[in-house]
């Protein structure tokens, strides 16, 4: 009789802690959807309420504030960028296909990475992780070419950064139209030709 209580409440707790997940889940996605409609600096806890189809005190419990909801975005949209990166490029030739599978990753969370992309620009927010890699490619820029000087390597790794980043992906496909495979291709093509390039330089 004892262990059949204890059964019960352990069930009860993982399944009230799965619904407050839910919850959480359901109200992330609900601002995710309001930042990605432009309205980054004019929504509310309300807002976001109503657009959950949740009460605002329950909401409010969550997030008392738009900061807290921004942080969570970041949170969120961190753990996204970080699947997105299965493996770690140990050379530039590396990077072509790591950008694709980051693309993928772009595509299946879509709202979330294109809320968390227009919150990164109106606040100027440097996430930790985006310097870690930034740093890791310049290095490997060094490597590829003998000639190039420090101040270049800045250059081409802003570049090359820049290529595969959730801004590069939202531009394409928001101001030029570009579907998922357009702006793949466009983009395999883009690192493609500018890692073949530095290659030349090396070998001249």
């Amino acid at each position: 009789m004892v262990q059949e209580k204890s059964n019960r409440r352990s069930y009860s707790s993982r399944l009230r802690r799965n619904q407050k997940e839910n919850t959480r889940d359901s109200i992330l996605a609900s601002v995710a959807e309001i930042i990605s409609e432009g309205r980054i600096l004019d929504f509310s806890v309300k807002d976001v309420a109503e657009r959950a189809g949740i009460s605002y005190g329950t909401v409010y419990r969550h997030f008392p504030t738009r900061e807290s909801f921004l942080e969570a975005l970041y949170e969120s949209a961190s753990e996204i960028m970080a699947q997105s990166t299965p493996f770690t490029p140990r050379s530039l030739d590396d990077i072509p296909a790591m950008a694709g599978k980051t693309l993928e990753m772009f595509e299946e969370k879509a709202t979330i990475v294109q809320a968390f992309t227009i919150a990164l620009l109106a606040n100027n927010v440097q996430p930790n992780s985006r310097h870690q890699r930034d740093e890791k490619i310049q290095k490997m820029v060094l490597e590829s070419s003998l000639d190039m000087t420090p101040e270049g390597a800045k250059i081409v790794n802003a570049i090359i950064s820049h290529l595969y980043s959730s801004l590069t992906w939202a531009t394409l496909k928001q101001r030029y139209g570009l579907n998922s495979e357009e702006t793949a291709e466009a983009l395999d093509w883009a690192l493609q030709t500018l890692i073949k390039d530095l290659k030349l330089h090396k070998e001249e």
